[in-house]
């Protein structure tokens, strides 16, 4: 916890955020993952994260905020995908999804300023991502 700093929340806070940050890192991979962040959030709060790192991509590949908005935000849903979302249930009441919430400049102009901090959470896993793709890509290289 020592290495936390954060005015936004209590010592005994920042203890409990570091449990679940400990905990979030004994995840082995994406689909362990998934299965706890459904657990621990709901839809429209994964939605809301999802959106987050949709706009983090979209900035890194340079598109306007309007591109942004228009990207992200939600499409008509069909019959056909409400079917296939029900047939996926876990059988587990989830809420109604946020399938028509638009994405807000608001939004993306946080995001953005959050981006461009070099010590960022978002910077730091754009850069990691990168690296593990280049370990990837060395690795293709080196089997073939």
């Amino acid at each position: 916890m020592d290495d936390i700093k954060d005015n936004h929340f209590t010592d005994s806070e920042l203890e409990e955020l570091t449990d679940l940050y400990n905990a979030m890192l004994t995840m082995k991979d994406s689909a362990e993952m998934h299965k706890f962040f459904v657990d621990l959030c709901s839809v429209n709060e994964l939605h809301s994260l999802l959106h987050r790192w949709q706009i983090v991509r979209r900035i890194e590949q340079g598109k306007s905020y309007e591109e942004i908005i228009k990207e992200i935000s939600p499409k008509e849903v069909t019959d056909e995908d409400k079917s296939k979302s029900e047939k996926k249930s876990t059988g587990r009441a989830r809420g109604k999804a946020r399938s028509s919430t638009k994405v807000s400049s608001t939004t993306i102009s946080r995001v953005k300023k959050c981006l461009v901090n070099p010590e960022g959470g978002y910077r730091t896993a754009l850069n990691r991502l990168d690296e593990t793709s280049k370990d990837d890509n060395k690795d293709n290289k080196t089997q073939e």
